[in-house]
Order: C-alpha cells, then sequence, then structure tokens
C-alpha cells in the first residue's frame, strides 16, 4: 500500500512510522513550490496523509479533491506521530473510508 504524504520538510519520522504499519513504500510533496499544485497523484497511492499545519490551503483543498474523485482515502494531520497514530488506526479499523480531520 503505498502512501503520500503532502507538506512538511522532515517527514522521515512519519515516513518510518507509515512504514512500519505497512503503509509503503511512502512519497513524499513538500509543498513549498507553486508546482504542487499541478502535480498528479501517483497511480498507486492508497492513502493520502497531509500535514495541515506545513501546506498551503489552496494545496490541501485541491489534494483533498483529487483524492475525492480518486476515491483515495486522506487523513489529516499535523505534526505528531500520536495523531497520526490515531488516524491510521481509525482507518484500519474502518472508521476512515474517504476523509478525516483528525
Amino acid at each position: 500500500m503505498s502512501t503520500l504524504i503532502v507538506g512538511g520538510d522532515r517527514v522521515n519520522t512519519y515516513k518510518d512510522y507509515l512504514l512500519s504499519q505497512g503503509f509503503g513504500p511512502v512519497l513524499h510533496w513538500d509543498g513549498r513550490k507553486n508546482s504542487a499544485c499541478h502535480r498528479t497523484i501517483p497511480s498507486g497511492t492508497r492513502l493520502l496523509v497531509i500535514m495541515v499545519d506545513q501546506v498551503n490551503h489552496g494545496l490541501a483543498t485541491k489534494m483533498r479533491r483529487v483524492a475525492d474523485e480518486l476515491d483515495l482515502p486522506v487523513v489529516f494531520s499535523r505534526r505528531s506521530i500520536g495523531q497520526l497514530g490515531e488516524a491510521i488506526n481509525r482507518f484500519r479499523n474502518g472508521a476512515i473510508t474517504k476523509s478525516v480531520l483528525q
């Protein structure tokens, strides 16, 4: 299960966590450049993680809209492994099917 993290600069901790939970390989877009709004979500992606305190509102909105069109689950998280872990557990338990604001 491939995961895409959008936002943030230092996401190795989150990548390692997602890999340990079986959500690898993990791709990362920092979202700092305007061109990030025009990128295409890779076809093998099964989960989208948006770091809300590290990405601009326009990019977060666009990624959510595209993910909804692709029927791709979205997890919104701040820079917190605990918060990301809770959202991942809810996703695994079937509580998250589309998108969630964590």
